[in-house]
């Protein structure tokens, strides 16, 4: 066989199955092989129809709901076929491309051969293209081998790839690069300007006042905006997909000494209503982690769940992990959840059907997040409250308004081609979801908002809390140096309206926390001492006020009225007298925000990990 034919059909025998293609039906020599494993005629010809309904192969379903070993399939089909299984692999060779084979199932050995670990379609076109009188060619294995292979003799490559490739693609796009020339330049003329107008109190001062508050009244603005459009009547859910026309799904789920909520983590996902044979859920755990992979040894997982050890490196953040995992993904569609999560059952399915509708821009759907622990103590009470502002109305509100979304952590759906093409997670952003929000409408794709709830647990005292929301307001940081490298570059992927509200997002999520809450005790106490606006003020002191008033009293507002449509919307009524605790509930932020101004100076990349499990009384997964 000519090596440009041999090439030609290994294409073609691996090429990535398709949630649209027509149903491939069961081979015989498929289904002949699962004869020999003691399946009868009556249940073989049950699953043919299944999975040809599925548009799976009878083996995917089979393995699926654990009624087969993949190991012992792929040893008794090799010998149905007359060719080689190997359970202990050697070496790769050295040009193989790893990454291609992690998800199509084909690589080079060292000693010239051909190693396959063939799934769905490329199963049976093996079969028929491959195997024949070149059967001694070629190696059978299963994937699970072919992985735990791959990723042992490629674990440095690995861990290279996932922490510096969108690093080294797009150098711009990542927080690593950290703070430009040119920002320097401007930070450190921005701060003259406000220390000598402050010295002066006259012209230039009010000219800081206004250019100020001028930004932040844009961002009132565009909440204000926001809140209208969340009045909006929800549209239409798109209708569901019938199951032969399902996508593939990858569940990434990235831990991290969670050994407390293994198993209801494996409970909630085992409960999503989405055919199996068509969905893998991979458990992404740091190699040095012990304690979680010892759990996990005494859990019975499903079996289309698989554990991928990420290989040690720097940074060790969660966005690592996640590129870790997207190198492993084989759906076409993927999905991130945290491991206290607990998703409603069909939201997989509301998803698929979304993305259906959407068209191929749609690369992101964010399910809202809502806090199942909100009675529990004054902080879970404001988190949750807190959550319900941003997820049921201002990002739903923006969503409507076709603006891009800055992701919450979790529950975000991705084509995942089109996470590919953008360069995956920034793996040394602290903030990465945020960031991969502005990021995907920076490469032309469009985010919206999911009809569907995931319910977390929220940190249940300020020693878990803080150092929770010091990562959030660092990530911030890092993600306004990382898209005000080229101002006049976002304007350009995005248009002017656009723009303007990243930047306001941007301003308001790293500046807000900050001085907001000092303004506000400003305005309130000048207007307790009666001096407020006072004739008796120079004109200039008299319009710094006039601007701090009416941000003050339009921001209250825009604050407000999210808050209670919130309330509303996610029946947390008995949280209103809680309110009162707000102010307190900022001043916090604040802290926070000057911790995370201090970190970002000399430990940019460390990532404060939150601890899960913690809470006793996390309620039902609904209102």
């Amino acid at each position: 066989m000519s090596r440009f034919k041999r090439d030609r059909l290994l294409s073609r025998a691996t090429a990535p199955i398709k949630s649209v293609s027509r149903a491939t039906g069961a081979k015989v020599d498929e289904i002949s092989c699962l004869s020999t494993l003691g399946f009868s005629d009556l249940v073989l010809d049950q699953t043919r129809w299944r999975a040809q309904a599925l548009n799976v192969s009878p083996f995917q379903l089979l393995m699926a709901e654990g009624q087969i070993n993949e190991t012992d399939f792929y040893r008794h089909y090799a010998i149905h076929l007359g060719a080689h299984f190997l359970a202990e692999i050697p070496a790769f060779a050295r040009e193989c491309d790893w990454r291609h084979a992690l998800r199509s199932g084909h690589a080079r050995l060292q000693d010239g051969r051909w190693l396959f670990a063939p799934q769905g379609r490329a199963l049976t076109l093996l079969t028929d293209r491959l195997i024949g009188s070149h059967r001694h060619k070629f190696l059978l294995t299963s994937p699970s081998l072919m992985r735990k292979a791959l990723s042992a003799q490629f674990a440095k490559k690995i861990a290279k790839q996932a922490t510096h490739d969108l690093a080294n693609t797009h150098a711009n796009a990542s927080a690593k690069t950290g703070i430009s020339t040119g920002q320097k330049r401007t930070l450190a003329a921005s701060l003259a300007m406000v220390c000598f107008g402050i010295v002066d109190g006259g012209v230039l001062w009010a000219l800081c006042c206004a250019l100020f508050s001028g930004a932040i009244a844009f961002g009132v603005v565009m909440r204000l905006a926001g809140i209208l459009r969340a009045l909006d009547k929800p549209n239409p859910t798109a209708p569901p997909l019938p199951d032969g026309l399902l996508p593939t799904y990858t569940l990434l789920v990235p831990l991290y000494r969670e050994e407390v909520v293994l198993a209801q983590l494996v409970e909630s996902l085992s409960a999503l209503d989405y055919p199996s044979a068509k969905c893998e859920i991979l458990l992404l755990i740091e190699q040095d982690d012990a304690q979680t992979r010892a759990v996990l040894d005494t859990i019975h997982l499903p079996s289309h769940a698989h554990v991928v050890l990420v290989p040690p490196g720097h940074p060790r953040t969660k966005p690592r992990a996640l590129n870790v995992g997207l190198l492993y993904a084989r759906g076409d569609c993927l999905v991130v959840y945290d491991a206290e999560d607990r998703p409603e059952r069909d939201q997989l399915r509301r998803a698929a059907a979304a993305f259906a509708q959407g068209g191929s821009r749609l690369a992101c759907l964010q399910a809202s997040l809502a806090i199942d622990n909100a009675r529990e103590t004054w902080l879970t009470r404001l988190f949750a409250v807190d959550y319900a502002n941003h997820f049921d109305v201002l990002h739903q509100g923006h969503s409507n308004l076709g603006l891009p979304l800055p992701l919450g952590g979790t529950s975000n759906h991705f084509r995942t081609q089109a996470l590919r093409d953008i360069g995956g997670w920034d793996a040394w952003n602290v903030t990465e979801d945020a960031d991969l929000g502005l990021r995907l409408a920076r490469f032309g794709y469009a985010s919206r908002m999911l009809a569907s709830t995931t319910w977390e647990e929220a940190p249940i005292n300020l020693s878990t809390w803080l150092p929770q929301r010091r990562r959030w307001m660092k990530g911030w940081m890092q993600t306004f140096l990382t898209h005000t490298h080229h101002p006049l570059a976002l304007v350009q992927e995005v248009g002017i309206l656009r723009a303007a509200h990243i930047l306001a997002l941007l301003i308001a999520n790293t500046f807000g926390p900050l001085v907001g809450t000092w303004l506000t005790i400003y305005v309130l106490w000048h207007a307790w001492l009666g001096d407020l606006l006072s004739a008796s003020v120079s004109w200039s002191g008299f319009a710094v006020d006039l601007c701090w008033a009416i941000l003050a009293t339009v921001g209250f507002v825009s604050m407000l009225v999210p808050t209670l449509m919130g309330i509303h919307r996610r029946h947390l009524w008995s949280s209103l007298p809680w309110l009162a605790l707000r102010g307190v509930y900022w001043l916090c932020m604040s802290v926070a925000g000057v911790q995370a101004l201090i970190e970002i100076s000399h430990n940019p990349f460390h990532w404060s990990k939150t601890p899960h499990g913690v809470s006793k009384d996390r309620g039902p997964a609904r209102p």
